[in-house]
């Protein structure tokens, strides 16, 4: 079975991707230019894959239809030439010149559903043009048109509501806000209107996400939702820190450069004369390494030699003095900050 190849601007990969997931999801075999080898040639892959094709879907968006979206719109040349192109459009543009008698389906809504009626136009589309059949016609528009009749006659039913909300007639706001029934959905519309001092989805969401006692996750809350209803019990918290230290050693590295000189002892070989010097270096690094204070304790150091400087002793022994580098295996108790 022909395969459907989805060409796209890379910009566009991370919305690219959950639109490709959708389609597999709906029986499809899909291939985008992620399946690519490596260490082959990506333009003879994507040829390939472009003459195997049962259908092309192209995404046209600012990218893809802009001055960089040459490559794109070449593929999209190709498959109209061939008669497999369905072109779906993710942000409000035009079609390129000499595409614009394409429908192209609207995704620019989507939000990643594979069972939402726009998504199944295209399954529908790449369906048609994979068993050479005609295109069924797009039941998308009209399942958004009927939703927003219906949601139309549903706003005109809680039109009387929503004034008794915005009033907080009787404290109408707190007590329909923070009903058992429906929660958290009921909360989080109340946010998204200012009602009850709720917290929208995002706001609620985000504050649930913060780690247990984390100052850091409060101040970046605080710079994202400035307004929000968590604000103050932010702030609150934050104005309650408290420092102390980890009760866990953590790996705190450091590097030093150490040299020690020529020993006083000679020796018959230089490489009996070079391990005495890495001997007295290790040795040498230790103190070099010696931890800061009571917080801190050495696990070990690695000593690597850097030069050695040999020369000849009395009668013909060898001395060696050896510049090196080493690696302090400090581990410390850092101080820690809680909110909470």
């Amino acid at each position: 079975m022909a395969h459907v190849m989805v060409s796209y601007k890379r910009e566009d990969e991370p919305r690219v991707a959950v639109l490709v997931r959708a389609l597999r999801a709906n029986g499809l075999e899909v291939w985008w230019d992620q399946a690519l080898p490596s260490g082959e040639s990506w333009r003879a892959n994507i040829q390939s894959a472009l003459d195997q094709a049962g259908c092309v879907v192209v995404v046209w968006s600012h990218g893809s239809t802009g001055p960089d979206g040459g490559f794109v719109r070449d593929e999209a040349t190709r498959a109209l030439t061939r008669g497999i192109l369905v072109p779906v459009a993710i942000d409000p543009v035009m079609p390129p010149l000499g595409f614009g008698e394409v429908q192209a389906l609207d995704l620019k809504r989507w939000k990643g559903s594979a069972k939402d009626p726009f998504l199944l136009d295209l399954v529908g589309a790449c369906r048609a043009k994979l068993d050479g059949e005609p295109t069924p016609p797009a039941k998308g528009p009209s399942v958004r048109l009927y939703r927003r009749l219906r949601a139309g006659a549903a706003s005109l039913a809680v039109t009387g509501l929503l004034g008794a909300l915005a009033t907080n007639v009787g404290g109408l706001q707190n007590t329909l806000c923070t009903i058992p029934v429906g929660q958290p959905l009921v909360s989080d519309a109340c946010g998204a209107l200012s009602l009850g001092g709720r917290p929208d989805r995002d706001e609620r969401i985000a504050w649930e996400a913060r780690g247990k006692g984390s100052c850091a996750d409060l101040r970046t809350f605080i710079t994202r939702f400035p307004n929000g209803a968590n604000r103050r019990l932010a702030a609150d918290l934050l104005a309650a820190e408290t420092v102390e230290r980890a009760q866990t050693w953590s790996p705190a590295p450091r590097t030093a450069r150490g040299y020690v000189r020529q020993s006083l002892a000679t020796f018959a070989s230089t490489d009996a004369a070079e391990a005495d010097a890495r001997t007295r270096a290790q040795a040498d690094a230790a103190t070099l390494c010696a931890p800061l204070d009571a917080n801190q304790r050495l696990a070990g150091v690695d000593v690597t030699p850097l030069a050695y400087d040999c020369r000849p002793g009395l009668g013909g022994a060898q001395v060696c003095a050896l510049d090196y580098s080493a690696i302090c295996r400090i581990e410390s108790r850092p101080l820690v900050e809680r909110c909470g």
